[in-house]
């Protein structure tokens, strides 16, 4: 896989170097994405592509940089660590909300309270803010924030949470309840225009779910400015419409380029690719919180991934090497772990999984299934690359072991609201270092299930192992990179050691894109606008 990994990134050079000399209108910058953001809610759903828009349209304190790992000011100007657990941060002075109103501690404030509080949010963003314990106005613009104990990653996390205007007209008490308010912002009226996001680099100018966004440039922003006036983003999930609509000219960016359409992008001389290796992580993720899991038959009511030698049948099964030379065209390295290789948390000293059938059937027998049993994967219809044909490749490898495997897909809209009704049994799924360090993935993915804590937001499948947890929560507090590092790759060996994941790929980013257009790309697949410039 190394050799594809350079390949991939010789494509992002040449793309580089064939550029044409054609100015790109500086006026509209016209996106089609694989999905869209389900709200302009910036705090309403933790997803990917909420994600996309939020760094679009709402700054955070800080920003975690995709590009080259680094933590950048944005609302937080600067700051500094006043012992283990104390945190001063000056605020931007320059920063306004279209209101007129300079951002101030009490907009933070309630910013932070609210992640907790959104009504009928998908998925909270409370993990992020799991080690505060206070924040106050320290007066001249800066506010302090007390953590419960060290948290070396405090800003990382927090870069993810935009910061709203207060409508209250006071400041709360921070705690880690309702901060004494029962009148919270409505997800509606930031999706009607009601309500503005926040500050950022844009706004939004009209959002219609599920078929385009249009977003304008902030004149009052108070940092560079965007390079483009608007930005429309259109949903194309369909591949060949993507592809199409960048070959017609009717888009000049692309996110996640099909495979089969690599060639016809580099040969085009009008278009180019810009890639990177990503921290995504597709996975298959079985059921291990309840007795009985649904979609599974012929086990005599059991669930059958409760008994860890059927996980590692699983995890035999999956010819990795192939999926991710075959059926991703060699934009995918192969997975035995949740980290990636080159971010922290990576552990080199494990050994990738074995592609060995044989020894998958034997431990099906051992655990009693010497003829296999019935499941259904399940797998989005629409959100990843080649996901769907993923999700056939593998249900063929898990008929080669005597499993009888139906595959049944369902539109991202809906896949993951039935996910986390635990509807499934066995699913595919992805998720990144949202951070750009594993610790986030990890507590993400592999910490036990716990809404109110924010912890393990993807882990659906609800593995959950103790020695994993407390590994987690000792990393969480330790300020010392070796330490927190030791302690992460015990957390990730342990994980692969309960075959509580069946890791496949992390899937490299790919973006077509028109030539006269500068894109940046990015390691967590983040589609910024604001970075893009015409060449």
């Amino acid at each position: 896989m190394k050799s594809s990994s350079v390949a991939l990134m010789c494509l992002t050079l040449a793309g580089g170097t064939v550029l044409s000399s054609l100015p790109a209108s500086a006026k509209q910058l016209r996106v089609g994405l694989s999905a869209l953001a389900t709200s302009v809610d910036p705090h309403f759903h933790r997803a990917g592509y909420n994600f996309d828009l939020r760094e679009n349209i709402s700054d955070a304190l800080v920003y975690a940089n995709g590009v080259n790992g680094e933590v950048e000011p944005r609302l937080a100007k600067s700051w500094e660590i006043q012992g283990d657990t104390k945190w001063v941060v000056t605020l931007e002075p320059k920063a306004k909300f279209d209101s007129g109103k300079t951002l101030s501690a009490d907009d933070v404030v309630y910013s932070l309270c609210r992640v907790r509080n959104v009504p009928n949010s998908p998925g909270l963003f409370s993990s992020f803010i799991s080690t505060v314990k206070n924040i106050r106005d320290a007066g001249g613009g800066k506010i302090e924030i007390e953590t419960k104990k060290p948290d070396p990653n405090l800003l990382r996390n927090l870069s993810y949470i935009g910061i709203v205007e207060n409508p209250t007209g006071r400041m709360l008490t921070y705690d880690e309840k309702n901060c004494g308010n029962d009148n919270w912002l409505a997800t509606g009226d930031f999706n009607g225009g009601k309500t503005s996001a926040g500050i950022g680099h844009y706004r939004v100018k009209k959002f219609t779910p599920d078929v385009e966004i249009e977003l304008e440039r902030n004149p009052q922003y108070y940092g560079a400015a965007a390079g483009y006036e608007t930005v429309l983003v259109k949903s194309l999930p369909d591949n060949s419409a993507r592809i199409a609509a960048l070959l017609g000219g009717s888009v000049d960016v692309i996110n996640a380029v099909p495979i089969n359409s690599v060639d016809s992008i580099q040969t085009s001389g009008k278009y180019h690719l810009a890639s990177m290796p990503s921290t995504l992580l597709i996975f298959l993720l079985p059921d291990q919180g309840q007795e009985k899991t649904p979609k599974v038959s012929g086990t005599d009511g059991k669930n059958p991934f409760l008994d860890p030698r059927v996980r590692k049948a699983l995890n035999l099964a999956i010819n990795r090497e192939q999926i991710a030379e075959t059926v991703m065209g060699g934009m995918a390295q192969p997975a035995s772990q949740i980290v990636v290789d080159g971010v922290f948390g990576h552990d080199p000293n494990l050994q990738p999984y074995a592609y060995n059938p044989a020894e998958a059937k034997r431990l099906l027998a051992e655990a009693g299934y010497p003829n296999g049993f019935s499941l259904t994967l399940n797998a989005p219809s629409d959100r990843y690359v080649n996901g769907a044909q993923v999700a056939q490749a593998i249900t063929a490898m898990l008929s080669q072991i005597g499993l009888n495997v139906t595959l049944e897909t369902f539109p991202f809209s809906i896949y993951f609201t039935k996910a986390s009704a635990y509807e499934y049994s066995l699913y595919l799924a992805g998720a990144a270092a949202d951070t750009g360090e594993g610790l986030s993935q990890m507590i993400n993915l592999a910490g036990s299930r716990n809404p109110e804590k924010g912890w393990g937001g993807a882990n659906r499948g609800r593995y959950s192992s103790k020695i994993t947890d407390k590994a987690l929560e000792d990393a969480q507090s330790t300020l010392d990179d070796a330490k927190r590092e030791e302690l992460l790759r015990s957390a990730v060996a342990q994980v692969q050691k309960d075959d509580g994941y069946v890791p496949l790929y992390h899937e490299f980013g790919v973006w077509g894109v028109r030539n006269g257009v500068r894109y940046e790309a990015n390691t967590n697949l983040t589609n910024i606008f604001y970075t893009a410039r015409p060449e």
